[in-house]
């Protein structure tokens, strides 16, 4: 078993947008934005169809937004296993 320690509140995501070099904010994980009822669904299924390897090598991909530039870009966070 492995958890987000941004999930969870346990740390920050410190993204950082590569277009300005600004901080970029954590809008939360991308299988939220999936789909109107994603957010509600399970997180390991929903990781087997996000298009990134995350399920199998113990990640949590994040969506972050830089309100300077406005640009969107995903942010990978390694899951702390237990």
């Amino acid at each position: 078993m492995s958890f987000c320690s941004v999930c969870n509140g346990l740390s920050n995501l410190n993204a950082i947008c590569s277009k300005c070099n600004q901080e970029a904010k954590d809008y939360g994980r991308i299988g939220d934005f999936m789909g109107p009822y994603s957010a509600y669904l399970n997180i390991d299924e929903l990781k087997t169809a996000n298009g990134y390897p995350d399920l199998k090598n113990h990640q949590c991909v994040h969506l972050a937004y830089c309100e300077l530039c406005d640009s969107e870009f995903h942010k990978i966070v390694s899951e702390t296993v237990y």
